[in-house]
């Protein structure tokens, strides 16, 4: 009976915990702002204790999902090595922490990089080019309320500061799919396309993007 007691009490805290890390991330959604290049149909992955990369290369577009879901920690892609986990001190092109998104310019690095906003949705259009749209470099961007996540300001992209719409009623972001023409931080062009923010699981924090060299 003693024994059946015990196990009893590790079921509940084991619960408990796994209760707590949902309602975390609902928290924290709701609340804040806030290896070498990959070839054809390969995978890139590359993880370390403040996130990771995953890039995959699929008839010339490639994949990455990146592991931005510390509240404090940016993760750093380099799109120049194929979508390879990068660091601050290397030739990062983009970043992301939570759903905020920098390119490797003005106030988030010292890169010549910079982005802006095609309007269009379909990475494949043709009728993209470098001048469908003017880039831009980052800039201190703030929030007061709008989309329920309260007040916060970041350094980030200015044209992908709102890449997403968000639910009121679940607490969910969706993406616009709109596809940004991202200048890297050596000045190589690509367009990218955010596809997700959540992983298989559910977790928020998992940026899933299409992109390629324009």
């Amino acid at each position: 009976m003693k024994k059946l007691y015990i196990l009893q009490i590790v079921f509940v805290l084991v619960f408990n915990c796994v209760g707590e890390k949902k309602a975390s991330d609902d928290t924290l959604a709701s609340a804040l702002l806030l290896v070498s290049p990959a070839s054809a149909g390969s995978t890139n992955a590359s993880t370390s204790s403040s996130g990771s990369v995953e890039t995959t290369l699929t008839s010339g577009v490639y994949t990455t999902v990146a592991n931005a879901s510390s509240t404090s920690e940016w993760v750093y892609v380099s799109l120049k090595e194929g979508g390879k986990k990068a660091d601050s001190s290397t030739q990062w092109d983009i970043r992301f922490k939570r759903f905020v998104v920098s390119a490797n310019s003005g106030t988030s690095g010292a890169g010549s990089g910079g982005s802006c906003d095609t309007t269009k949705t379909n990475l494949s259009d043709a009728s993209i080019n470098v001048s469908s749209c003017t880039i831009v470099v980052d800039s201190i961007q703030s929030q007061t309320g709008d989309g329920g996540f309260g007040n916060a300001s970041d350094s980030a992209s200015p044209s992908m500061f709102s890449w997403y719409n968000y639910d009121g009623n679940t607490h969910l972001l969706s993406t616009k799919r709109l596809v940004y023409l991202v200048r890297g931080s050596e000045g190589t062009n690509y367009l990218l396309q955010i596809l997700d923010y959540y992983s298989s699981a559910g977790t928020s924090g998992y940026m899933k993007f299409n992109w390629k060299t324009l």
